[in-house]
């Protein structure tokens, strides 16, 4: 029997798929290979990249190596990242790929619905293309996201260039934001002593 959600690994480009953008970012809770659960509501208030990715998948790897070796080094704990595996990636599948690629991210777990609600899933698009990438602003908003189906389309994103440049926006839009502290109120002049 057919899964009404095929994912397929395509060996195309990333293309912004702006009809996925725009909206409130699904929410989950998926383990990792420890089984410690992970929570999108747990990063509130931080830019997120949220990757559905496949260990085998060639482009996948050139991602993550532009993640571990560029976009984390730039943003620190300013910026969080979720990659989202699912069938047939396994626990040990994952395990070697965070030996090989050095990973510091959770890699977390998925049978297809997460990946389902994110790509808007139906009978009549059961696909999805690996990577996907997601970018979610501190609101929780998905404003931009990428996935890999046509020749010569972003490589900018794959090197991870276009990933920074909309990340730097979305932490400047977020300064901007922000409340202004407000000033100490002035310590109030000590009174004289009265003599009497």
């Amino acid at each position: 029997m057919k899964s009404i959600l095929v994912l397929a690994l395509a060996s195309c480009a990333l293309f912004a798929a702006n009809e996925y953008s725009g909206r409130r970012a699904p929410s989950f809770s998926l383990p990792d290979v420890n089984m410690r659960q992970h929570d999108i509501l747990d990063y509130r208030g931080k830019v997120l990249i949220v990757e559905f990715m496949q260990t085998k998948c060639d482009k996948c790897q050139a991602l993550t190596k532009s993640i571990e070796g560029r976009v984390k080094p730039k943003f620190g704990d300013n910026v969080a990242i979720l990659s989202i595996v699912v069938p047939p990636d396994t626990f040990d599948d994952v395990k070697k790929y965070t030996n090989v690629f050095k990973v510091s991210s959770p890699i977390l777990f998925d049978m297809g619905q997460v990946a389902g609600s994110y790509v808007k899933a139906s009978p009549q698009r059961p696909a999805m293309y690996f990577p996907h990438v997601f970018l979610i602003d501190q609101k929780g908003e998905i404003r931009a996201d990428w996935q890999w189906t046509a020749p010569g389309l972003y490589p900018d994103v794959i090197s991870g260039d276009r990933l920074i440049t909309e990340i730097e926006k979305l932490l400047a839009e977020g300064k901007a934001a922000a409340p202004a502290t407000p000033a100490a109120p002035a310590k109030a002049a000590p009174k004289p002593a009265v003599k009497k």
